[in-house]
C-alpha cells in the first residue's frame, strides 16, 4: 500500500466519522439548533415524545401523537412552546387537543396552528406524516416542571370527521425518561 492509498483511506474514514457525528445531536436528550431563515435559536428534545392510542384503527400511521417542549431565543430574548402533533382528518373543524398531566387538564390557552406561531418557518420537530395536524402553545417553565415530573401524559381530542366526531386518546408514560428533566433543567 502506498503512502497515497493510506493517506485517501485516513481521509475517508475521518470523513465517514465526521458525517457519522452530524446524526448524533437528534439523539442527544436536548439539541440547540440555528434556524437560518430566521436566526433564532432553538432548544428542543433530541425527540419528540410519543403518545400511544390504544384503541387502534385500520390505519397504523395513527397510533402515535408527538409532543415536545422547545424554546425560541432571538437575540436573548426567551420564549418557551410546546409542540403537539396529532392523526386527525379534519383538524380546521376541530377543536384544539387537551394535554393532561397526571389526569388534570394543562390550561393552555389558544394554540397557533403553524410554526410561525413561535416566531419560526418549520417545525422545530419534524412531522412524522403530512395528515398530522401541529399545535404550538406558548408555556411557562412552570409547565416544563410539572412535564418533567409527570408519571402520566394525555392528550384528547375530538376530530370532526367525514363519518362523524371520532374521539381521540393518545397516551405516554414519561416517567424514567430523562429528556424532559434535561430540558427542565437549561
Amino acid at each position: 500500500m502506498t503512502r497515497r492509498s493510506l493517506a485517501v483511506m485516513l481521509l475517508l474514514a475521518a470523513t465517514a466519522v465526521v458525517s457519522g457525528c452530524a446524526a448524533l445531536p437528534d439523539d442527544a436528550p436536548v439539541v440547540e439548533n440555528l434556524d437560518p431563515e430566521t436566526g433564532v435559536t432553538v432548544a428542543r428534545l433530541g425527540r419528540p415524545l410519543e403518545l400511544y392510542r390504544e384503541t387502534a384503527r385500520l390505519d397504523s400511521s395513527e397510533r402515535f401523537a408527538f409532543l415536545g417542549p422547545f424554546e425560541t431565543n432571538q437575540m436573548g430574548k426567551r420564549e418557551l412552546f410546546l409542540w403537539v402533533a396529532v392523526p386527525m382528518e379534519n383538524p380546521a373543524g376541530s377543536a384544539q387537543p387537551t394535554i393532561y398531566i397526571d389526569n388534570t387538564a394543562l390550561e393552555l390557552g389558544d394554540a397557533g396552528k403553524a410554526a410561525d406561531f413561535a416566531g419560526l418557518r418549520t417545525s422545530p420537530y419534524r412531522i412524522p406524516t403530512p395528515w398530522i395536524a401541529t399545535y404550538y402553545y406558548r408555556i411557562n417553565a412552570d409547565v416544563i416542571a410539572r412535564l418533567a415530573a409527570a408519571h402520566d401524559l394525555s392528550i384528547k381530542a375530538v376530530d370532526q370527521a367525514a363519518k362523524g366526531p371520532l374521539d381521540l386518546e393518545y397516551v405516554a408514560t414519561p416517567a424514567g425518561d430523562p429528556r424532559l428533566a434535561d430540558f427542565a433543567a437549561r
